[in-house]
């Protein structure tokens, strides 16, 4: 479970041609930010709080940056944070908030607050200046996989798809949950577009079975 920035270039010298490229389950969006532009390009996510932390590093970075560079990284506001008690006035600080606690907990899951007594805190300020170049001419979507699927299909597109992996339904609780309904929902709509796709799974027997027809 997680990002893909270690298969990303093996996943991208894969890619067949394609003139529209769309992540339908974005996330970090670690295989868009390794890839070369395409002529057409759209992220999506589900998740409103991460769709805004990338809305905001595209158009605000450095505002961003100010923010989280005063941002003292403890526990104790990790978890005023988590618990609501500190409330954002704007997007740019609830983006920041998303932020301190995805990048100060374990596996980025907000859950506990991680601390390694050997090494230094991660530094919270980031040059997003990449991001934002990469992210400029995106189109930035917060739909259900559903959506984009049927609003983007044609002959030239190319879904990437990186969904919640079988097993891991309660760690995507917060976004509406992605259980077996989800899973051959995905399959069926997949089996009838016009574009291409490419997909990453964890392998088990039930999505062996689902997408037995395809490499």
């Amino acid at each position: 479970m997680g990002g893909k920035n270690y298969l990303a270039k093996e996943i991208i010298a894969l890619m067949p041609e394609h003139k529209s490229y769309i992540e339908v389950f974005g996330g970090a969006l670690s295989v868009f930010y390794q890839k070369s532009a395409s002529k057409i390009e759209v992220i999506n996510d589900i998740n409103d709080e991460l769709i805004n932390l990338h809305l905001c590093i595209r158009n605000k970075p450095q505002s961003l940056a100010n923010v989280l560079n005063s941002m003292i990284i403890s526990r104790k506001i990790f978890h005023m944070l988590k618990n609501k008690e500190i409330k954002p006035r704007n997007d740019l600080e609830r983006a920041a908030f998303y932020f301190y606690l995805i990048s100060t907990s374990f596996g980025s899951s907000m859950g506990q607050f991680a601390m390694n007594k050997q090494r230094a805190p991660k530094r919270l300020c980031r040059d997003f200046s990449l991001h934002t170049k990469r992210l400029k001419n995106a189109s930035i979507e917060n739909k259900s996989f559903e959506y984009i699927l049927k609003e983007y299909d044609y002959n030239e597109a190319l879904f990437y798809l990186d969904p919640p992996y079988v097993g891991t339904e309660n760690y995507y609780k917060n976004t509406g949950g992605f259980g077996l309904k989800e899973h051959e929902l995905l399959c069926n709509l997949l089996k009838n577009i016009k574009g291409k796709f490419m997909l990453s799974y964890n392998d088990c027997e039930l999505i062996r079975e689902l997408y037995k027809d395809f490499n």
